[in-house]
């Protein structure tokens, strides 16, 4: 269904997938974020904002829209937040909502006094409470940034399992997958989200976890767009880790999954540098004829010729389908290769 009259503004750290996603269901859209990369200026209007977070605001005032939306890392923003949405109607939650379910000693609260699992957590700073079974975070992580060993905001239990998150609208879940985090051939750091494979299969108990907590997190927090819930399979149970109350990284895959009637796995990953990297205008013009020119794109979040990257920082992110999750693993391993083969020599950085 079209809908030439709404225009949606995006914005966030990266808005290329959910611009990507709007645009998919025939809105049109502006957008704002920290790179504006060839992809998405190539299919509607993006600015680069250097001020960031503080710089959406000017933005969005001087921007034409029907109503707006955030990306990550946003959501640990809510008193902008609260400020945009006097300036244009927002799609998505608000700085109330925001400040509850980014909590995580309410999490906690809420969550063990209605029979689900998360790991102790205390807000303290200084030393671990006990060493390296316990995790240093900060309330402004995202996708794995705030996480360390050193001085925390709080401090939260380590649990061990399987990376996954679920992606829900309101009460309604949409899909769970696995998370690809902190693995070395993408050039991830440890606790760094580097992507996502789904659909996850999950036990019909572990299913039944998921409905409930969709739910709960509708009627007790208030949650009724888009948002994902990041957790860890231990095995014998599910632990919610933390919420990220926005589109997120997820929701494109569980997307292209619901486009398909076949039995296919899909999945997606982040390469990033393992050396700095200068990007030359014939790479930016290779990766774009690779990406395709359909809005589901091969590669995507293109840099521009010019572009300077450094060690850590991402250069684009990619996709591939298969028969299982491991095969689209191997895949997107595989592609990753190729793509480092571009920038750097065999003896300096060997593939996987």
């Amino acid at each position: 269904m079209k809908h030439p009259t709404q225009t949606i503004a995006v914005i966030g750290a990266s808005a290329r997938a959910a611009a990507f996603s709007l645009l998919r269901a025939g809105y049109q859209v502006v957008a704002a974020d920290l790179f504006a990369d060839a992809d998405l200026s190539g299919v509607c209007s993006v600015a680069r904002v250097d001020d960031y977070p503080a710089g959406f605001e000017r933005w969005l005032a001087e921007t034409d829209c029907d109503w707006w939306q955030y990306t990550g890392a946003l959501e640990n923003y809510p008193e902008l937040i609260d400020r945009l949405a006097k300036l244009r109607p927002l799609v998505g939650h608000s700085g109330d909502v925001l400040r509850r379910v980014r909590n995580p000693l309410e999490l906690q609260r809420v969550l063990t006094s209605s029979g689900f699992a998360f790991p102790e957590t205390h807000a303290t700073a200084g030393c671990s409470p006990n060493g390296d079974a316990w995790l240093a975070k900060s309330y402004r992580g995202s996708c794995g940034s705030g996480i360390s060993s050193d001085d925390a905001n709080y401090w939260q239990r380590r649990v061990q399992g399987t990376s996954l998150s679920a992606v829900y609208r309101g009460a309604e879940l949409l899909g769970a997958t696995r998370q690809l985090v902190g693995e070395t051939w993408s050039g991830a750091k440890e606790f760094q989200y580097c992507g996502t494979i789904g659909p996850w299969p999950m036990e019909k108990s572990k299913q039944q976890t998921l409905d409930d907590l969709g739910r709960l997190f509708a009627n007790e927090f208030g949650l009724s767009a888009l948002y994902g819930i990041d957790l860890i399979d231990g095995g014998d149970q599910l632990w919610v880790i933390e919420v990220n109350p926005r589109y997120t990284a997820a929701v494109e895959v569980v997307e292209r999954l619901s486009e398909t009637t076949a039995e296919r796995f899909f999945g997606k990953a982040i390469v990033y540098a393992k050396e700095p990297v200068t990007v030359t205008a014939p790479m930016t013009a290779h990766f774009l004829r690779q990406a395709g020119e359909s809005l589901l794109p091969l590669l995507a979040d293109i840099p521009g010729a010019g572009t300077a990257i450094e060690v850590g920082q991402p250069i684009l992110t990619l996709f591939a389908d298969g028969h299982s999750c491991a095969a689209v693993e191997d895949r997107l391993r595989q592609h990753t290769c190729e793509i480092e083969k571009l920038f750097y020599t065999q003896e300096t950085q060997p593939c996987g």
